[in-house]
Protein backbone atom coordinates (compact mmCIF):
# COMPACT_ATOMS: atom_id res chain seq x y z
CA UNK A 1 0.00 0.00 0.00
CA UNK A 2 2.71 2.31 1.13
CA UNK A 3 3.94 1.36 -2.52
CA UNK A 4 1.51 2.95 -4.29
CA UNK A 5 0.88 6.10 -2.14
CA UNK A 6 4.44 6.94 -2.69
CA UNK A 7 4.37 6.78 -6.46
CA UNK A 8 1.04 8.37 -6.54
CA UNK A 9 2.61 11.45 -4.84
CA UNK A 10 5.54 11.40 -6.88
CA UNK A 11 3.18 11.93 -9.85
CA UNK A 12 1.46 14.94 -8.23
CA UNK A 13 4.37 16.69 -7.96
CA UNK A 14 4.94 16.18 -11.47
CA UNK A 15 2.09 17.45 -12.66
CA UNK A 16 2.00 20.44 -10.38
CA UNK A 17 5.11 21.53 -11.95
CA UNK A 18 4.45 20.06 -15.59
CA UNK A 19 4.65 23.08 -18.41
CA UNK A 20 4.68 22.52 -21.92
CA UNK A 21 7.65 23.95 -23.20
CA UNK A 22 9.24 23.69 -27.02
CA UNK A 23 12.48 21.69 -27.32
CA UNK A 24 13.08 23.98 -30.35
CA UNK A 25 14.03 27.66 -30.40
CA UNK A 26 11.96 27.92 -33.05
CA UNK A 27 8.73 30.13 -32.68
CA UNK A 28 5.34 28.36 -31.77
CA UNK A 29 2.84 28.37 -33.95
CA UNK A 30 -0.76 29.27 -32.95
CA UNK A 31 -1.74 25.38 -33.00
CA UNK A 32 1.35 24.86 -30.81
CA UNK A 33 0.63 27.82 -28.65
CA UNK A 34 -2.96 26.68 -28.02
CA UNK A 35 -1.64 23.22 -26.81
CA UNK A 36 0.35 24.80 -24.26
CA UNK A 37 -2.63 26.63 -23.30
CA UNK A 38 -4.54 23.43 -22.79
CA UNK A 39 -2.00 20.86 -21.46
CA UNK A 40 -1.68 23.66 -18.69
CA UNK A 41 -5.60 23.60 -18.29
CA UNK A 42 -5.77 19.84 -18.48
CA UNK A 43 -2.70 19.70 -15.73
CA UNK A 44 -4.17 22.22 -13.48
CA UNK A 45 -8.09 20.14 -14.03
CA UNK A 46 -6.27 17.04 -13.47
CA UNK A 47 -5.20 17.87 -10.12
CA UNK A 48 -8.53 19.05 -8.76
CA UNK A 49 -10.01 15.59 -10.01
CA UNK A 50 -12.01 17.06 -12.69
CA UNK A 51 -11.11 14.14 -14.88
CA UNK A 52 -13.58 14.76 -17.87
CA UNK A 53 -12.72 18.79 -18.03
CA UNK A 54 -9.29 17.16 -17.94
CA UNK A 55 -9.40 14.92 -20.42
CA UNK A 56 -11.17 17.44 -23.08
CA UNK A 57 -8.17 19.91 -22.76
CA UNK A 58 -5.79 17.13 -23.47
CA UNK A 59 -7.63 15.69 -26.46
CA UNK A 60 -7.60 19.27 -27.62
CA UNK A 61 -3.99 19.84 -26.86
CA UNK A 62 -3.34 16.24 -28.68
CA UNK A 63 -5.46 17.61 -31.89
CA UNK A 64 -3.66 20.91 -31.44
CA UNK A 65 -0.28 19.57 -31.11
CA UNK A 66 0.13 15.58 -31.98
CA UNK A 67 4.06 16.42 -31.89
CA UNK A 68 3.74 17.67 -28.39
CA UNK A 69 6.04 14.97 -25.90
CA UNK A 70 4.18 16.75 -22.98
CA UNK A 71 0.62 16.46 -23.84
CA UNK A 72 1.23 12.75 -24.58
CA UNK A 73 2.47 11.80 -21.51
CA UNK A 74 0.39 14.22 -19.24
CA UNK A 75 -2.22 12.29 -21.40
CA UNK A 76 -1.42 8.98 -20.46
CA UNK A 77 -1.15 10.00 -16.56
CA UNK A 78 -4.85 10.97 -17.35
CA UNK A 79 -5.43 7.62 -18.38
CA UNK A 80 -3.88 6.07 -15.47
CA UNK A 81 -5.64 7.64 -13.48
CA UNK A 82 -9.15 6.42 -15.26
CA UNK A 83 -8.31 2.83 -15.69
CA UNK A 84 -7.39 2.70 -19.47
CA UNK A 85 -4.06 1.21 -18.95
CA UNK A 86 -3.67 0.46 -22.46
CA UNK A 87 -4.03 3.93 -24.28
CA UNK A 88 -1.82 5.32 -21.33
CA UNK A 89 0.97 3.11 -22.33
CA UNK A 90 0.40 4.10 -26.03
CA UNK A 91 0.83 7.45 -25.30
CA UNK A 92 3.76 6.72 -22.38
CA UNK A 93 5.54 5.22 -25.37
CA UNK A 94 4.58 7.89 -27.85
CA UNK A 95 5.95 10.74 -25.66
CA UNK A 96 8.81 9.03 -25.59
CA UNK A 97 9.23 8.38 -29.26
CA UNK A 98 8.88 12.22 -29.74
CA UNK A 99 11.53 13.50 -27.05
CA UNK A 100 13.89 10.56 -25.77
CA UNK A 101 15.48 13.05 -23.65
CA UNK A 102 12.26 14.12 -21.38
CA UNK A 103 13.14 12.77 -18.20
CA UNK A 104 9.92 13.72 -16.63
CA UNK A 105 8.49 11.16 -19.45
CA UNK A 106 10.68 8.31 -18.60
CA UNK A 107 10.50 8.30 -14.90
CA UNK A 108 6.46 9.06 -15.35
CA UNK A 109 6.79 6.04 -17.71
CA UNK A 110 8.53 3.74 -15.24
CA UNK A 111 6.07 4.30 -12.37
CA UNK A 112 3.05 3.42 -14.93
CA UNK A 113 5.22 -0.17 -15.27
CA UNK A 114 6.01 -0.42 -12.04
CA UNK A 115 2.36 -0.13 -10.90
CA UNK A 116 1.89 -3.03 -13.44
CA UNK A 117 4.15 -5.03 -11.44
CA UNK A 118 7.08 -4.66 -14.76
CA UNK A 119 9.96 -3.79 -12.29
CA UNK A 120 12.58 -4.40 -14.51
CA UNK A 121 11.12 -2.42 -17.31
CA UNK A 122 10.29 0.31 -14.77
CA UNK A 123 14.23 0.64 -13.90
CA UNK A 124 15.25 1.05 -17.40
CA UNK A 125 12.80 3.67 -17.38
CA UNK A 126 13.77 5.28 -13.78
CA UNK A 127 17.34 4.83 -15.42
CA UNK A 128 16.92 6.75 -18.61
CA UNK A 129 15.23 9.63 -16.41
CA UNK A 130 18.49 10.11 -14.32
CA UNK A 131 20.87 9.46 -17.29
CA UNK A 132 20.01 13.68 -18.27
CA UNK A 133 22.35 15.79 -16.27
CA UNK A 134 20.17 18.69 -16.16
CA UNK A 135 16.72 16.38 -14.85
CA UNK A 136 16.02 18.53 -11.09
CA UNK A 137 13.94 15.70 -9.95
CA UNK A 138 17.01 12.85 -10.23
CA UNK A 139 16.06 12.05 -6.58
CA UNK A 140 12.44 11.37 -6.95
CA UNK A 141 13.58 8.61 -9.99
CA UNK A 142 15.53 6.77 -7.55
CA UNK A 143 13.55 6.82 -4.76
CA UNK A 144 10.57 5.43 -7.17
CA UNK A 145 13.29 2.55 -8.65
CA UNK A 146 14.48 1.50 -4.91
CA UNK A 147 10.16 1.74 -4.52
CA UNK A 148 9.69 -0.56 -6.92
CA UNK A 149 12.41 -3.02 -6.27
CA UNK A 150 10.48 -3.73 -2.71
CA UNK A 151 7.82 -5.35 -4.53
CA UNK A 152 9.93 -7.97 -5.37
CA UNK A 153 11.10 -8.13 -2.69
CA UNK A 154 14.83 -6.86 -3.28
CA UNK A 155 15.70 -4.56 -0.59
CA UNK A 156 19.54 -4.89 -1.68
CA UNK A 157 18.96 -2.92 -4.78
CA UNK A 158 16.10 -0.86 -3.43
CA UNK A 159 18.83 -0.08 -0.86
CA UNK A 160 21.06 1.17 -3.41
CA UNK A 161 18.41 2.99 -5.32
CA UNK A 162 17.66 5.13 -2.11
CA UNK A 163 21.15 5.75 -1.41
CA UNK A 164 21.44 7.24 -4.70
CA UNK A 165 18.58 9.31 -3.91
CA UNK A 166 19.35 10.90 -0.62
CA UNK A 167 22.82 11.74 -2.39
CA UNK A 168 21.00 13.88 -4.47
CA UNK A 169 18.78 15.12 -2.23
CA UNK A 170 19.45 14.42 1.63
CA UNK A 171 15.50 15.46 2.29
CA UNK A 172 13.91 13.33 -0.05
CA UNK A 173 11.03 12.18 1.99
CA UNK A 174 10.38 8.50 0.27
CA UNK A 175 14.25 7.85 0.52
CA UNK A 176 14.45 8.40 4.25
CA UNK A 177 11.08 7.01 5.01
CA UNK A 178 12.09 3.58 2.94
CA UNK A 179 15.71 3.66 4.74
CA UNK A 180 14.39 4.09 8.54
CA UNK A 181 12.04 0.63 7.80
CA UNK A 182 15.12 -0.95 6.61
CA UNK A 183 17.48 0.48 8.96
CA UNK A 184 14.73 -0.89 11.55
CA UNK A 185 14.57 -4.18 9.81
CA UNK A 186 17.78 -4.47 10.40
CA UNK A 187 18.26 -3.29 14.06
CA UNK A 188 20.29 -0.64 13.28
CA UNK A 189 18.68 1.64 15.54
CA UNK A 190 21.00 4.51 15.36
CA UNK A 191 20.65 5.00 11.78
CA UNK A 192 16.58 3.69 11.81
CA UNK A 193 16.88 7.11 14.66
CA UNK A 194 18.43 9.65 12.30
CA UNK A 195 16.19 8.21 9.33
CA UNK A 196 13.28 8.65 11.06
CA UNK A 197 14.02 12.37 12.89
CA UNK A 198 15.07 13.46 9.65
CA UNK A 199 11.93 12.03 7.63
CA UNK A 200 9.85 13.85 9.97
CA UNK A 201 10.94 17.05 8.94
CA UNK A 202 10.32 16.98 5.64
CA UNK A 203 7.01 14.85 5.56
CA UNK A 204 4.07 13.49 8.27
CA UNK A 205 4.47 10.09 9.80
CA UNK A 206 1.85 7.36 9.09
CA UNK A 207 1.04 4.90 11.42
CA UNK A 208 4.11 2.58 10.06
CA UNK A 209 6.48 4.31 10.51
CA UNK A 210 5.36 5.91 14.12
CA UNK A 211 5.42 2.36 15.43
CA UNK A 212 8.48 2.15 13.84
CA UNK A 213 10.07 5.20 15.56
CA UNK A 214 8.43 4.65 18.65
CA UNK A 215 10.08 0.74 18.80
CA UNK A 216 13.59 2.26 17.98
CA UNK A 217 13.77 5.02 20.16
CA UNK A 218 12.59 3.17 23.31
CA UNK A 219 15.24 0.10 22.39
CA UNK A 220 17.79 2.96 22.37
CA UNK A 221 16.45 4.11 25.69
CA UNK A 222 15.24 7.66 24.86
CA UNK A 223 12.19 7.23 26.59
CA UNK A 224 10.89 10.69 26.14
CA UNK A 225 11.16 10.65 22.23
CA UNK A 226 9.30 6.90 22.01
CA UNK A 227 6.63 8.53 24.70
CA UNK A 228 6.06 11.28 21.81
CA UNK A 229 5.99 8.65 19.37
CA UNK A 230 3.42 6.93 20.71
CA UNK A 231 1.09 9.92 21.62
CA UNK A 232 0.98 10.61 17.70
CA UNK A 233 0.43 7.11 16.96
CA UNK A 234 -3.04 6.94 19.65
CA UNK A 235 -3.79 10.07 18.19
CA UNK A 236 -3.94 10.29 14.68
CA UNK A 237 -3.96 6.60 14.26
CA UNK A 238 -5.95 5.32 17.07
CA UNK A 239 -7.94 2.44 14.84
CA UNK A 240 -4.70 1.17 13.34
CA UNK A 241 -3.19 -2.07 13.84
CA UNK A 242 0.15 -0.12 15.04
CA UNK A 243 -2.17 1.49 17.14
CA UNK A 244 -3.23 -1.68 18.85
CA UNK A 245 -0.12 -3.04 18.55
CA UNK A 246 1.68 -0.26 20.94
CA UNK A 247 -1.59 -1.21 23.34
CA UNK A 248 -0.68 -4.45 23.38
CA UNK A 249 3.13 -3.86 23.99
CA UNK A 250 2.14 -0.96 26.71
CA UNK A 251 -0.54 -3.80 28.69
CA UNK A 252 2.30 -6.75 28.59
CA UNK A 253 5.24 -4.23 29.74
CA UNK A 254 3.34 -3.39 32.35
CA UNK A 255 1.99 -6.97 33.51
CA UNK A 256 5.74 -7.76 33.44
CA UNK A 257 6.62 -4.77 35.86
CA UNK A 258 3.85 -6.44 38.51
Amino acid sequence: MMLRNVLVLSLALVLMSACATSNSDAPLSENQKAAEINIQLGVRYFSKGEYKVADEKLRRALRQDPNSATAHWVFALLQERLGDYEVAEKHFRKAISLDPKDSKAHNNYGTFLCNRDRVLEAEKQFLRAVDNPLYSEADSAYANAGTCFLKLPDKVKAEEYFRKSLEKNASERTALYQMGLISFERQEYEQASFYFRKFETVAKHNSQSLWAAYQTEASLGNQGKADDYAHQLKRSFPSSQEARLLAESYWNAGRKQQ
